[in-house]
């Protein structure tokens, strides 16, 4: 029986959809740009969950990152893929997600991998049990985003570059 490999829709500059690609190769060296979503769940408290990634994560090993994000899949909506990573990344299956805005990005993330997505953003409220899949996620919080903007200005490097430039676009007031 023949593996499955995990693939990536790979899109132009229009987010329109252009090939597939298996998705280690799709992030080996400058990256190919791909279709993404990234998800932002919020408490009573105004409080957004944050994970730190997997040690087993090609880009933003052990740093930590919004409360999940994705590649979509071919075949796969990004609303499908943000559902899948919460189950998958978290335990999570009662969460209610809302498309928020669309961003393109490319940065390079170490010697290996870059990341080259136009990322679909997500956001929603959660107040329920957060389960770990260790090969995910390793830890989590609830923090304010003004908190997590100090975090990331003290310590760049243990934060994803996405997670910095959501914050500070403003958008998800």
């Amino acid at each position: 029986m023949q593996t499955v490999l995990d693939q990536v829709t790979l899109v132009d500059e229009h987010d329109h959809q252009i090939g597939v690609m298996d998705k280690v190769e799709a992030h080996r060296g400058d990256g190919k740009r791909h279709r993404a979503s990234s998800v932002f769940l919020f408490n009573k408290n105004g409080e957004l969950l944050i994970q730190q990634r997997s040690k087993k994560k090609i880009v933003g090993a052990l740093q930590w990152g919004n409360t999940c994000c994705g590649n979509v899949r071919p075949g796969e909506s990004c609303e499908e893929c943000a559902l899948r990573r919460l189950r998958e990344e978290l335990g999570i299956t009662t969460a209610t997600i809302q498309p928020l805005y669309t961003f393109e990005y490319h940065v390079k993330c170490n010697d290996t991998f870059s990341e080259w997505e136009i990322d679909h953003v997500f956001v929603g409220k959660y107040d329920g049990e957060v389960m770990l899949n260790p090969d995910e996620a390793v830890n989590y919080a609830w923090k304010l985003p003004s908190k997590i903007l100090e975090d990331i200005q003290k310590n760049q490097d243990g934060f994803v570059p996405w997670l910095k430039m959501i914050l500070e676009s403003g958008q998800l007031r």
